[in-house]
């Protein structure tokens, strides 16, 4: 089972709508299968989201960045 995520909705101001969308279903600790069949769209897009999401934060929010990278195993080369 997956850490609880937390953050502040001030942390991401900078991201898009469909990237806060992914945010908040990570936030309620869904898989990436899960995001991906709730936004009809492929686990690849989902990850591409996430990566976007961490390279966002990590300018204002590491740790929920940090987080979201080994909660969902994304590379830290973003």
């Amino acid at each position: 089972m997956r850490r609880q995520l937390f953050f502040e909705k001030s942390s991401y101001t900078q991201l898009t709508p469909r990237e806060t969308v992914v945010l908040s279903a990570a936030k309620d600790n869904k898989t990436v299968s899960q995001i991906a069949s709730t936004l009809d769209v492929p686990q690849s897009i989902v990850f591409r989201h996430l990566t976007n999401i961490v390279g966002k934060l990590n300018n204002s929010d590491q740790k929920l960045a940090h987080q979201l990278t080994f909660a969902y195993d994304i590379s830290q080369s973003v």
